[in-house]
């Protein structure tokens, strides 16, 4: 088993923020598309 060292401990913790970050950008941006808000971008 390979033992992470802290470089690669913080690159995943990076990645997972970065993917929630876009999940969430992709959440809002569908509920605009689809005029939950009824707002022009």
């Amino acid at each position: 088993m390979i033992t992470p060292d802290k470089k690669t401990k913080k690159k995943n913790i990076l990645t997972a923020i970065a993917i929630l970050a876009f999940m969430v950008f992709l959440f809002l941006f569908t509920l605009f598309n689809v005029g939950v808000f009824d707002r022009q971008i």
